[in-house]
């Protein structure tokens, strides 16, 4: 009688944003059985995969998380709930707090207290660091700017104390800027390549914020591949990042020249759209992280050919 393999389960908790959705079907493509959970099965059934299995979950709840827990039986929980926006995060302090901090900690009392055996990955962010000089390294001091940056310190310290004083299997993924066709159309890569878009064929112009700030934009697809190369190993924090960074500008000069327009004509640069607080440069030294997990990290899409991917999908919708 042949051995079937079994399957290794996921739970992907706040599995409808876009890195939930991009981590959803790159472990489907592994043969995992995948589980995420939303406040909204409906508002985002069309995005999710019919073979994703769809909780619905309160992350305040502890009786409801030890419940999907024991439902699921997870190898891996990935906590994605947070809200996720910097600048939005001004204008929803409690909410940010709440969901990137309490939610974090109550499924971390929940494995400790019940001793469910599975691995357990927060989605920390480099918005932790805030204005700091040089490359971003997983120790750098943390001083954010924003509540969003403050809730993942908070979310960052919590899962690394349940790691080394409990024993939990907790892991830090330090996630930078990530990009994807999933991606919200008022972040800043959508709203460069909608812009080009809209002048090419309507001749609109588009008001900018600060154009000289510098990212390292990542493609989601490939964050997700690594942040499992990531997790196979031992329990650690990391950067999840591919060390390549522009300019806003250069992304839009390539986004306008992949259309042959001047954008010049097209950028308007307008201070009321200025963020509040915005950190100018990230950096990061995500090579010192591979090394120690002995992992070759190759990225394809980035630069001028992120931007025309994401052309492409916009142009078929404008």
């Amino acid at each position: 009688m042949t051995n079937v393999k079994k399957k290794k389960v996921a739970l992907i908790v706040g599995g409808s944003g876009q890195f939930g959705l991009s981590l959803s079907n790159f472990l489907l493509k592994k043969n995992y059985k995948v589980n995420i959970t939303t406040r909204n099965k409906a508002k985002h059934k069309k995005k999710i995969k019919k073979s994703i299995l769809v909780h619905n979950l309160n992350i305040y709840n502890l009786k409801s998380i030890d419940k999907i827990i024991k439902k699921t039986k997870p190898n891996y929980i990935f906590y994605f709930a947070g809200q996720s926006s910097p600048a939005k995060s001004f204008y929803k302090k409690k909410e940010t707090y709440l969901s990137n901090v309490v939610g974090c900690r109550n499924f971390l009392s929940i494995l400790k207290k019940n001793k469910h055996d599975c691995k357990f990955i927060n989605a920390a962010s480099c918005e932790m660091y805030g204005n700091i000089k040089g490359k971003i390294k997983i120790n750098s001091p943390k001083k954010p700017v924003s509540p969003y940056g403050y809730s993942k310190v908070k979310s960052f310290n919590i899962t690394k104390k349940y790691r080394v004083k409990y024993k939990l299997k907790s892991y830090n993924a330090v996630i930078f800027n990530s990009e994807s066709f999933l991606r919200p159309n008022d972040y800043l890569i959508p709203k460069i390549c909608i812009a080009a878009l809209n002048a090419k064929k309507f001749r609109i112009k588009t008001k900018f914020g600060d154009l000289n700030i510098s990212r390292e934009w990542n493609w989601c697809d490939e964050q997700s591949k690594y942040l499992i190369k990531f997790v196979k190993n031992k329990p650690q924090d990391f950067i999840l990042s591919n060390g390549k960074s522009f300019k806003a500008i250069q992304m839009i000069k390539y986004a306008f020249d992949y259309l042959k327009l001047d954008y010049k004509k097209f950028v308007l640069s307008d201070s009321t759209f200025f963020r509040k607080k915005e950190v100018k440069t990230k950096t990061s030294d995500y090579k010192t992280c591979l090394l120690r997990n002995n992992i070759t990290r190759y990225d394809k899409i980035y630069g001028k050919f992120l931007i025309k991917n994401i052309i492409k999908y916009y142009k078929k919708k404008i």
